[in-house]
């Protein structure tokens, strides 16, 4: 079980983060006309070539997280992963299973975009201007919500315990950076 542990409580800080990378775009680019037009008055062409790359950021973190438990012969600190673990510990359960299954079906609707996109260039797509990784903001919330549930109760099982990870923000955070620019 401490293997199990100290396995854990390396992913969630990976999942915290990607949460972190979330709510700073959420923050800037999905606030409201107020920010985003503070955002086009402040520095036009930064913010849009920081939109674009906090996306691809994120389609990146969440395919890292959900990847296979194995690459080759390396293993993957990945939710499959973790999965296993539980698995043999005889800790895995239906509820995990159904967090699991909806954080791997969030992975399907972004991973062609990271596959094609992000950290390939095909040239079918590129050529096309396919526009990869469509999704709804239900399913956003749904993918953090079950992170957040999955990570809770594996804390709960292996003897960690839960860490509410919903609302990172902190002092010297996007809505500073939102304040500043709003007073200048």
């Amino acid at each position: 079980m401490n293997e199990l542990q100290r396995e854990f409580e390396a992913f969630r800080p990976e999942c915290i983060w990607l949460k972190q990378c979330h709510y700073t775009f959420q923050q800037l680019f999905e606030s409201g006309q107020e920010t985003a037009q503070l955002l086009h008055n402040s520095a036009p062409l930064f913010f849009r070539d920081l939109n674009n790359i906090l996306i691809e950021y994120i389609f990146l973190q969440v395919c890292k997280i959900t990847d296979p438990a194995k690459t080759g012969k390396r293993s993957n600190l990945t939710l499959d992963f973790i999965n296993l673990e539980l698995e043999k510990n005889r800790l895995f359960n239906q509820e995990l299973k159904e967090y699991s299954d909806e954080i791997m079906r969030y992975r399907s609707l972004v991973q062609t975009a990271r596959n094609r996109l992000v950290s390939h260039l095909d040239t079918d797509s590129v050529l096309a201007g396919e526009s990869l990784g469509r999704h709804t903001s239900e399913d956003v919330v749904s993918f953090f919500e079950c992170l957040q549930n999955y990570c809770d109760t594996v804390g709960w099982l292996i003897g960690v315990g839960p860490l509410d990870f919903s609302h990172p923000g902190s002092s010297g955070d996007v809505l500073d950076l939102i304040s500043k620019l709003k007073s200048n």
